[in-house]
């Protein structure tokens, strides 16, 4: 076997084992329930559910939700990315046995992405190594695991490293690496909104300090493609969220739930590594720094690195203007510290270059690199006692038929997503709920699998409040008793953003149900169309420029 095959299935294993050590907290019955873990649950559920019951994706509304009320998580939060945990729930696995497995494959390609990003930034195999253990076993992302279950900020985590290599490829390679760009900001914009904005703010400023390197055509222009490339592949998310924005607003906008100043870090939050890099892994690179400098063999990667750790570490404290920026849509950031996302790769991948630069300057010998790894392990296993012994508040277990019981169904956070109009006193926590009223009369209905819900008009003439939180998209429909169906006017409850519909006193059955816009329906197809064309595109680039490419290769022997 090749050496070069060798090393290959050497690192493939040790990403599987720290995948499986990162797992230990999950290996019981019942899986870690952290902040927004019964939340993540419910969206799997919702859109298994929805794929039951013939639905399809996107899944828009999550009819289960609020006991029946709807809510539009599917809209405003992507879930795309959500699709692999509900094939494992429809392999037949259970709720939390599929989140298990869910979180490991992030795990692995967590691995896989930092591993690659360290590796091609630092050029060195071993400063890949590094990079994925320490990034991947990095405390505040175990703690987005197990102590947040941030399903989505996790998601964004996998791709940060991607962030970096797509940044320093642009600026430092003249943009080698085509579609790696796109391909990122798409996947972090699928993941995690607020992420997408911060790393959208890093590579602006990125590109600003580096602008005299990349200020040609041919960057611009490459630069202007893979945006809008990004923009059409997403489109199909982001454009029915615009539209819902303009048809309305939502508590996220006009109740928000943090404020960024109420949740700065404190000095000794960071000193004791909560919501943060951990105190011992930045005290490493400190001393690695400090003994580099003594000896004169300080790295500027590394020192670069360093640097941007602590600068991101000061500005999440109430040193940095966060009041300000309360004031502006940038609050929906809710916390400071979701940049230790951005610390958790730089000190990971500084600590990498800085050991590999004692070793370039023979300070150290080879088997100490082996050792360094080793060392590297055992800081991730002290991270992960940390979070699992103190952090870990309770465990769960999710029955099969977890969201099929009501009041299983309330846990959606802030209500982010509820119309602003929204009063959950008068539905989910009246005594009088899941009834349909109008000026005189109230009267029950059924809420169906399929997310409708149907009622007998029994004669009624008026307009009727429905059990259902209105979302742009809602139509309704009446069945007369002779079997024909018309169309009835649908609108949004201003008093307690219910829909709304109105009656012209016949009998028959009145039909309520999501079907969604014509621009959730164009948007789709043009997204789709587009990852076509960006995918043909992209083979044709490569076919053109390997051709040429395959005479001028110079094999790149990395330690």
């Amino acid at each position: 076997m090749k050496e070069k095959s060798k090393i290959t299935i050497v690192t493939i294993l040790l990403m599987m084992i720290v995948s499986v050590i990162c797992m230990m907290p999950c290996m019981g019955r019942d899986i870690p329930q952290g902040d927004d873990m019964t939340f993540h649950i419910l969206r799997v559920e919702s859109i298994y559910q929805a794929f039951k019951t013939g639905q399809g994706w996107p899944v828009y509304i999550y009819s289960r939700i609020l006991e029946g009320y709807g809510y539009g998580t599917g809209i405003f939060y992507p879930d795309i990315l959500l699709l692999p945990a509900v094939l494992f729930r429809w392999m037949g696995a259970s709720p939390e046995l599929a989140m298990k497995l869910y979180i490991f494959v992030i795990l692995f390609l967590t691995c896989c992405t930092s591993y690659i990003a360290g590796k091609n930034i630092g050029k060195s195999r071993y400063i890949g190594i590094v990079t994925m253990i320490l990034y991947t076993m990095g405390h505040y992302h175990l703690e987005d695991i197990y102590r947040r279950s941030a399903i989505g900020e996790v998601l964004a985590m996998m791709f940060i490293p991607l962030v970096f290599l797509s940044l320093y490829d642009f600026t430092e390679k003249q943009h080698r690496k085509k579609g790696l760009m796109c391909f990122t900001f798409s996947a972090l914009l699928l993941s995690h909104t607020i992420s997408f904005v911060l790393c959208a703010m890093a590579a602006f400023v990125w590109v600003l300090i580096r602008i005299k390197k990349v200020w040609n055509k041919k960057l611009i222009l490459g630069l202007a493609a893979e945006a809008l490339a990004c923009i059409a592949i997403t489109c199909f998310y982001w454009l029915p969220v615009v539209e819902q924005f303009l048809s309305g607003t939502f508590y996220v906008s006009t109740h928000p739930a943090f404020y960024t100043q109420d949740d700065t870090m404190t000095l000794l939050g960071i000193l004791c590594g909560k919501l943060s890099v951990s105190f011992a892994e930045l005290g490493i690179f400190i001393l690695l720094i400090a003994f580099g400098v003594k000896e004169k063999v300080c790295n500027r990667k590394a020192c670069y690195c360093l640097c941007l750790c602590i600068f991101l570490l000061v500005i999440e404290t109430k040193l940095f203007p966060w009041k300000l920026i309360d004031k502006t849509p940038f609050v929906s950031i809710q916390f400071p510290w979701r940049l230790n996302m951005f610390t958790e790769f730089f000190a990971a991948f500084g600590i990498g270059v800085q050991v590999k630069e004692f070793f370039d300057k023979r300070l150290i010998q080879k088997k100490r690199l082996v050792q360094s790894i080793v060392l590297c392990m055992l800081l991730g296993i002290f991270h992960l006692n940390i979070v699992w012994q103190v952090e870990i508040l309770r465990y769960e277990n999710y029955p099969e038929n977890y969201i099929e019981i009501l009041s299983n169904t309330n846990e959606v956070g802030f209500c982010e997503w509820l119309p602003s109009e929204a009063n959950l006193n008068q539905t989910v926590r009246s005594d009088n709920k899941h009834v349909v009223y109008s000026d005189n009369n109230t009267f029950e209905g059924i809420y169906h699998d399929d997310g409708s819900f149907e009622f007998e008009a029994m004669g009624i003439r008026g307009r009727c409040t429905i059990p259902k939180y209105y979302y742009l998209g809602y139509a309704a429909t009446y069945k007369n008793e002779d079997g024909s169906v018309l169309s009835l006017p649908v609108w949004k409850n201003e008093d307690n953003g219910l829909v709304m519909t109105e009656l012209s006193g016949n009998e028959g059955t009145v039909r309520v149900y999501y079907k969604g816009t014509l621009l959730q329906r164009v948007s789709k197809w043009t997204s789709l169309i587009s990852v076509i064309g960006v995918i043909i595109l992209f083979f044709v680039y490569r076919r053109i420029t390997g051709l040429s490419d395959t005479k001028k290769t110079v094999p790149l022997h990395m330690a």
